[in-house]
Order: structure tokens, then sequence, then C-alpha cells
């Protein structure tokens, strides 16, 4: 292969990545000692959508050409419309939001040997409010990508703030090296920036550019099919739900216009208000409309509500497999395994994006500073409390000792209840 077709392969995949050769990933692990300098408002562009997207009707044929325009590294119009998609769908919105606070309850702490330092770090995040800032990143679930720029303080020893940016003025070379877009249209690389300016979270069902990543492909299908479901459906309501009325009137009044379209306004009025009147020896007849049925409209809404449910929760709930538990405990929550992978996820981010900068601006050290989020279970003490009572009744005894510690309940003896 000559050079010219390697350069016209290589020039799409790496027009975002640094002048030597490195992506923003591996710039963000290099170890810099300069700190970030911040103009007032520099980022404020940034963080509203300057794309005219005004939300088109909905065909297969808009989806076709924003998925694609997102494959080539454009995937602005594609993030509004999942906006758009959230603000009609509320079975999908619910269970987003499920997902993404069961992350966000999760309770976070800096580990470090040197308990001060950590509670200090701590400290500084929460004046920086990164609280807003894992909801902003969790917003990758959906887009398979999200950042913000991190506003330093002068000489790096804090956070000032974080600025999130819209999803909708991210770009990607086909290596999925990002970049954003300026208020004038113009396309900024991140390479352009200090390496810790920003933060940036991918989330990823495939391997891939990030654009290509999130639960947002299959959901604006499955939104789509359940879209023209509920329209059909609608129409189906008005063609058999409201009663078809015919009136016989006299050959007199039906060649008069007048009269005529005073009685089939008068007609409508019978079938949506209940009243109407007619001219007197009018005869009305009800068209029988029992014929039709609409549950084969309400099985495959249903259906795609359980798509929605396993897609983004990763299981459904049914009264046949629930296994023990209610239908609302598991409908609920978000399986464990998805869960930890959503936290793991984000604290990876957060340590070599976030905490790492920190730790080198502020103290001079590195990796002695982790971020966690405790996504452990709780744990089941009605399940221990039942064991118990069965080690009780077999003859055992369990030790008050362990009874205190496991239950916070303070044992007496000799007290009879």
């Amino acid at each position: 292969m000559n050079q010219k077709k390697i350069q016209a392969i290589e020039l799409p995949a790496m027009k975002y990545r640094a002048k030597n050769g490195l992506s923003h990933e591996e710039r963000v692990r290099q170890r810099i000692r300069s700190v970030p300098r911040n103009a007032p408002g520099e980022f404020d562009e940034f963080t509203c959508s300057w794309n005219s997207f005004s939300s088109p009707k909905l065909t297969a044929g808009l989806i076709q050409r924003l998925t694609a325009a997102a494959n080539e590294g454009s995937p602005s119009e594609q993030a509004l419309l999942y906006r758009s998609m959230l603000e009609k769908e509320p079975v999908a919105a619910a269970h987003l939001q499920t997902r993404i606070l069961s992350v966000l309850a999760c309770d976070w702490s800096i580990q470090c040997e040197d308990e001060a330092r950590a509670e200090e770090v701590a400290g500084l995040l929460r004046e920086a409010r990164l609280h807003s800032l894992l909801r902003h990143l969790l917003d990758a679930l959906a887009l398979g990508y999200s950042g913000a720029a991190i506003l330093w303080e002068e000489g790096g020893g804090t956070i000032r703030s974080f600025k999130k940016i819209n999803g909708a003025n991210w770009n990607f070379d086909l290596a999925g090296n990002p970049a954003l877009t300026t208020l004038s249209g113009k396309v900024k690389p991140l390479s352009e920036y200090h390496p810790s300016q920003f933060v940036f979270h991918t989330h990823k069902l495939q391997s891939g550019p990030g654009q290509r990543g999130g639960l947002l492909r299959p959901l604006l299908w499955l939104y789509f099919f359940k879209h023209y479901a509920m329209r059909d459906r609608a129409r189906y309501l008005e063609k058999y739900g409201i009663p078809f009325i015919i009136a016989k009137i006299r050959n007199d009044d039906f060649e008069n216009e007048t009269v005529r379209a005073s009685i089939l306004q008068s007609l409508s009025k019978v079938g949506s208000d209940g009243a109407g009147v007619v001219t007197e020896g009018s005869e009305l007849q009800l068209l029988d409309s029992n014929s039709g049925t609409s549950s084969d409209y309400q099985s495959w809404m249903d259906y795609i509500d359980r798509l929605f449910t396993l897609l983004i929760l990763g299981q459904t709930a049914s009264s046949s497999d629930a296994s023990g538990f209610s239908r609302g405990q598991i409908q609920e929550n978000v399986r464990c395994d998805i869960l930890e992978a959503d936290c793991r996820n984000l604290m990876e981010t957060v340590n070599t994006q976030i905490l790492a900068p920190l730790e080198q601006y502020r103290y001079g050290t590195s990796g002695t500073l982790r971020f966690h989020l405790d996504f452990s279970a709780p744990e089941n003490l009605m399940e221990k409390a039942s064991i118990v009572k069965t080690l009780a009744d077999s003859g055992f005894r369990a030790d008050p000792l362990w009874i205190r510690k496991t239950f916070g309940i303070e044992l007496e003896k000799g007290v009879k209840i």
C-alpha cells in the first residue's frame, strides 16, 4: 500500500490526536507538572447546544441518518434526539433514572493511608460539587460519552468547579479522539488543551468509538417501534372508541346544504359530547363498533416496555420468576453486576482524570489517593434473623455478642416480655 493511501486512511481516524501522535487517554496518563490556566468564562460556549436540530418527524430514515452521522464523528443530532425521546417516553426515562440513581446512591469516599489527607481531599471535592459532576458523567450510559472542563485554582492545589459540556457539542474522529464544537461552528480537539483540563467519561457496550458505545442506539429503535404502535392505536380508538352514527333525514332536508351541514355538525356532537339536535322525523342509526380490538397494540407496547427494562436494568420480573422477591424489589433495582461495572468504570475515570492530577499538583505525590464508590449490597438482616431462629429451634444458641454487633440490639438477661 503506497504512502498516499495510508495517509488517506489515517487522516480521518487520527485528525483529533495531539501533534505527538498521542490520544486523549494517553495524554491524560502522562505525568505533566504544569497546571492548566483558565480564563474567566473560557468554557461557557460549550455548556449549551448551538445545533438547530428541531425534532423532525420520527422515521426509520431519520434514525439511520443520525446514527450514520454519529459513526462519522458527528453525534450532535443523535444526542438531541435522545433528549427529545426522554421527554416523550416515560418508561425509558424512568429506567434510565433508576440506573443512574443506583450509582449516585452509593456512598463515595477518598481512601488513603493518611486519613487527614483523605478527609482534606474529600472536602475539596465536595466544595467543587463532585456529586453534580458524577450525575453529568453518567449520561455516558446512554450517549456513550460525557465530559466536563475542570476549573483549577491558581497553582492547581484546588478545583474551583466543573463546567459541564453539553452532549451535543462533542465530535470525534474515527478512532474516537474527542473534540468540541465552538460557538463559531469550528471544531477544537481536546488535544489542543492541557491534558488535565477535561474529565471525559465513556461507556461502551462494545469496543470502538465512544459515540457508538452507549444504550442510545437500541433505545432509539425501541422508541421508534413503540411510537408508531401508539400512533396506530390512537387511530384505532378514534375509529372504534366513538360510535359511528348515521342519520336518515327527509329528501328536502338532504337537498338543503345548510340543514344538512347543521345536522352533520350536531351528529359529531352526539359522538363526542353525548348530545345533539336534528330535525323532526330524522332517524338515527348507531353502527356496531365491537368488531375491533386494541389488545394487539397493547401487547406490542407491553413487549417494547419489557425490552426497555431488560436493556437498561439488565432484568425483567414476573410472578413466575421472582424467586421469592416481590416484583417491585427486582424491577426497581439494577442487576448487581451491572451496578458494580458502572461504579468501577466511574471510579477509574475520577481516579485517573481528577484525583491523580489533583494529588500531583497539591502534594507532589502520586498513587496515594483513591476514589471509591461503595457498591456492596446491604446486609439482609431478615435473612440472618431467620437463620438464628432456625438454629435456635434446632437447639443451638447464637453468641449474644454477635447478635448485638449484627443487629444493633442490646440484650438483657432475665427480662421477660
